[in-house]
């Protein structure tokens, strides 16, 4: 992608997928009055709650795209270029489209993966007004890569692998992504690594709304067009569309994902060993090969080698011969045991290197998980002596909420300044930081839902 803004390809790169052959169910009337009765600003993540890169005004916002229910748009802040998606004007005062556009925000915030998409924030931005502010791939969509026929078969095997593990993990955050396709993955041009993007029909579990059919017509699951929800079993159909564009060699594992549903993996994670086997076999094969060609050879060596022992009076030219013969076979077995063990040398290194960084990792998740419980326990507390309260004494309300809000953020940087900051690396430092105030503020909000329905049931 070039980084030219008056290019036109620039402006709709990361907007192909939010076309109309998404399959969007009407407003509904009860989830509209719900909505209301919720309380839409609550909802919002103001710049001091998200922790995220919110408090600076955006600037030289540029709309870039505009479909049917969308804003597509570029700004500039500290340096750097964010893609920000909001609302036409037409549906900005529509309870339900920015109750979906919250929705989107809060599945994608909760991901951390370098194959996905970063939401960074939620804020009102001046002239389009609620926004998802994203981070910006420079790059260009699968489908335009594809399109040129310049993959070769090896890096098309790459990008279906690392896109079945991306999904696995989404899965694995319960999230199902219900809009997969080569319009909605980027090719990073630095790195040519792949990002899964536009979260606008992902579903989770734990959501009550928008359970309708979605997604895209071609790639859409005969399960979901029918019923909707959300089943990682739709996420798996839409990969095997995809695996016959992107790669052709798994044509049977392709079959079975969009075949009948009781043949298809359950998930991602089931696809993903299916593929893991199929890109093993070859080499096994190749092992057993070598190693039954090894045997063969030095049993009819031995065989030829007693033949002519027990004629060697006879034929000595013919002996020798022989002999030298053996004596290379013997040279190709050293060899061959010489690479066999080579190779058990890498096995061991790489065993030794994955074990440092599942350690690393634990560590990590460790640390992530303490600060949540010390989060976890300050809302509890505050949660308890707000509840006390009387439904009149919105002032004491006030007052609590403030001081929660402070207290939360001091109780961040007190646990950040208890770390050891030589076992992570200043990204994940930085990345570590970043998830303890995203936690702060998604579970803050929870609790001011709770709370407003208490001290302000009119808003």
């Amino acid at each position: 992608m070039t980084k030219s803004e008056g290019l036109e390809s620039d402006k709709i790169k990361q907007s192909e997928g939010l076309e109309s052959d998404k399959m969007i169910q009407p407003e509904s009337p009860e989830s509209d009055k719900m909505i209301q009765s919720e309380g839409l600003e609550s909802g919002y993540i103001g710049r001091e709650e998200s922790g995220c890169y919110i408090g600076s005004e955006m600037r030289d916002v540029e709309i870039l795209h505009i479909t049917s229910t969308n804003i597509i748009a570029r700004g500039r802040r500290y340096g750097r270029q964010w893609f920000i998606k909001g609302l036409r004007e037409e549906f900005r005062d529509s309870t339900s489209m920015r109750r979906q556009l919250l929705k989107e925000f809060e599945i994608n915030s909760r991901l951390r993966h370098p194959a996905v998409v970063e939401a960074v924030g939620l804020e009102d931005i001046e002239g389009i007004g609620l926004c998802i502010v994203q981070e910006w791939i420079e790059g260009k969509t699968l489908g335009e890569v594809l399109k040129k026929g310049t993959l070769g078969r090896a890096e098309r095997k790459r990008i279906m692998l690392r896109l079945t593990e991306t999904v696995a993990y989404l899965q694995s955050r319960g999230v199902v992504h219900r809009d997969l396709k080569p319009a909605n993955v980027m090719i990073r041009d630095i790195g040519s690594d792949i990002v899964v993007t536009d979260f606008g029909l992902a579903d989770t579990s734990d959501y009550m709304e928008w359970k309708q059919p979605a997604g895209t017509s071609g790639y859409i699951s005969p399960e979901q067009e029918e019923s909707g929800g959300a089943d990682p079993a739709d996420d798996v159909y839409s990969l095997g569309v995809m695996m016959r564009e992107i790669a052709p060699g798994y044509k049977r594992i392709a079959d079975r994902c969009t075949g009948r549903l009781s043949r298809r993996p359950e998930d991602a994670e089931a696809l993903l060993k299916l593929l893991k086997h199929r890109i093993r076999r070859p080499k096994i094969i190749a092992i057993a090969v070598a190693a039954t060609v090894l045997s063969l050879t030095a049993v009819l060596a031995v065989m030829r080698i007693n033949s002519l022992e027990n004629t060697a009076d006879d034929n000595q030219r013919n002996l020798t011969a022989l002999a030298e013969k053996n004596a290379s076979n013997s040279a190709l077995v050293t060899a061959l045991r010489d690479s066999l063990g080579d190779l058990r040398g890498k096995l061991s290194n790489t065993e030794r290197e994955l074990s440092r960084v599942a350690e690393y990792e634990n560590h990590r998740q460790n640390l992530l998980k303490e600060g949540f419980r010390r989060i976890d326990r300050i809302l509890r507390t505050y949660d308890v002596r707000i509840s006390k309260l009387s439904a009149d004494d919105r002032q004491e309300f006030g007052r609590l909420h403030s001081e929660l809000l402070r207290r939360l953020g001091e109780d961040v940087e007190d646990y950040y300044s208890t770390i050891n900051k030589s076992v992570l690396s200043d990204e994940d430092l930085d990345r570590l930081r970043g998830d303890l105030y995203n936690y702060s503020a998604i579970k803050q909000h929870e609790y001011q839902n709770k709370w407003m329905k208490i001290y302000y049931p009119g808003m």
